[in-house]
């Protein structure tokens, strides 16, 4: 609720002080009222006051006297007086009622509309100058908070400046145009550059000519983004080529905050491990073509050598069927002959897994079909294909795929307890994409992470041979799914 201002009224006779009263109804004010000066001292102390309006002949305490003795105290907040006088004064008289804080005179008998018409300026100019005293008040308690947040900027910037100084990591700050701005200790030992060479250098500077010239599309597409976290090489001053792990941040659209950590000898081990791995990898496909020829070397040795030699033995034993007599005796040849018969399609059985022929002669898709018809016959499960239909795919190609089926129905057989196995093979895109699936049980996370399940281990090698993804998961409705795709030209 607003306060309303205070006017004093100082008067020896009652019925003034009643008639004024009267008068100043008519304006929202709060009047106190005293017969005396000693009176209106006492209930004054420590009150604002708009105005004041005292008689000026009064016994013991003239006005005079009492205007001097209010706005005393009350240093930077006089208080102004009218003096009410019924005598015309002489200019000594007036002159001594200003000393004493008079701004003005009303001369009795009273005139209501003078008196509240000065009264209403006076009011106007306490509530103004109320204003400016709470707006005062605002401003300092805003000065005072300026000051803590100064102080807490000063404070704030001290530990920046400290971490940025003390940080193991280089930290500086760029313009829009790459030009260094700000660095720390750090990045002048990381390049070999004091802060003065640095600070007349662009960030590409330090970049070798080779990258810079290669990936300038990208370094100025970075420098739009907020965010960047990448590897680049940087040239020392000694001519050296080091790496560095960066973050970028844009601050604003003209500054951006840079992090540099040396990563040297990580790039390097990183180096030696791709070499290794691709050495492992070389190795691995070398391996792969001699344990393919040395199949296909026993494949032809036991086809022409071994099955030969059975087919040899069973016309011998056809011939000694026909030349000789005794029921006993042809039955126990008989006999022989068709076990000699069933070696014989072993070795033809072996000999088409060593090394299936068909794929050359006839292509992986007969192949498939081959394979997957004698597979659903010896486990009597039920084998559905899904192959597109003149696909060019190279022997090599073939026969890893091949490999990868093989293996992949053995441990169907052997673990998953299913009865139907669903294979896909087709092109989309520029990828081959092959699956295979069974409505088993499910492989085990623990064979999925076993470094013991070989198979997997191989079917995953001879798809990082053809360039490919590899995954075997668990599907949603049990079963085993093995995603293989990689491109038609690997």
């Amino acid at each position: 609720m607003e306060q309303l201002p205070n006017i004093l009224i100082v008067d020896d006779a009652e019925e003034n002080i009643l008639l004024l009263v009267a008068i100043i109804k008519k304006i929202k004010v709060n009047v106190i009222k005293a017969l005396s000066g000693e009176e209106a001292l006492k209930k004054t102390a420590g009150i604002d006051l708009a105005l004041a309006i005292v008689d000026v002949m009064m016994p013991r305490m003239s006005g005079f006297e009492f205007a001097v003795k209010l706005n005393k105290e009350r240093q930077g907040d006089k208080v102004p007086v009218i003096f009410l006088t019924a005598n015309y004064y002489n200019e000594t008289d007036v002159f001594e009622g200003y000393d004493s804080g008079a701004v003005d005179y009303i001369y009795k008998p009273l005139l209501s509309k003078i008196l509240l018409g000065k009264i209403s300026v006076f009011i106007d100019l306490f509530k103004q100058k109320q204003t400016v005293k709470k707006d005062i008040e605002v401003l300092t308690e805003y000065a005072d908070e300026l000051i803590k947040v100064n102080l807490a900027l000063k404070i704030s910037e001290e530990k920046y400046r400290s971490y940025i100084d003390n940080a193991p990591d280089g930290v500086f700050i760029l313009d829009k145009t790459g030009k260094c701005i700000e660095i720390n200790e750090s990045i002048c030992r990381m390049t070999g550059y004091s802060k003065e060479d640095l600070f007349g250098m662009l960030i590409t500077d330090l970049f070798p000519a080779e990258f810079l010239k290669e990936n300038w599309d990208e370094i100025e597409k970075a420098f739009k983004l907020k965010e960047l976290k990448t590897d680049l090489p940087v040239k020392h001053k000694n001519g050296t080529i080091c790496w560095w792990a960066v973050v970028t941040v844009k601050l604003e659209k003209t500054r951006f905050l840079f992090f540099a950590k040396e990563i040297t000898d990580r790039k390097k081990t990183e180096e030696k491990l791709k070499n290794s791995l691709s050495q492992l990898q070389q190795l691995s496909q070398h391996t792969e073509k001699a344990i393919e020829n040395e199949r296909k070397l026993i494949s032809r040795e036991l086809h022409d050598d071994l099955g030969q030699a059975l087919t040899a033995v069973k016309i011998d034993l056809g011939i000694i069927k026909q030349q000789v007599t005794g029921d006993e005796i042809i039955n126990k040849i008989s006999k022989v002959s068709n076990l000699v018969g069933d070696t014989i399609r072993s070795v033809q059985r072996i000999t088409a897994q060593l090394r299936p022929e068909i794929i050359d002669d006839l292509g992986l898709e007969a192949a498939i079909g081959w394979y997957t018809n004698e597979f659903a016959q010896r486990n009597n499960i039920e084998i559905v294909l899904n192959i597109d239909q003149g696909l060019t795919i190279t022997p090599d190609t073939s026969l890893l795929l091949f490999r990868i089926l093989q293996e992949s129905l053995t441990n169907v057989a052997r673990h998953a307890q299913a009865n139907r196995v669903d294979i896909k093979l087709e092109k989309i895109g520029t990828n081959i994409h092959f699956s295979i699936s069974d409505n088993g049980v499910g492989i085990k996370e623990s064979d999925l992470r076993s470094k013991k399940s070989f198979g997997i281990i191989g079917m995953n090698e001879r798809s990082t041979l053809l360039g490919g993804t590899f995954k075997i998961y668990r599907g949603n409705n049990h079963g085993t799914i093995i995603n293989l795709i990689f491109p038609l030209n690997n």
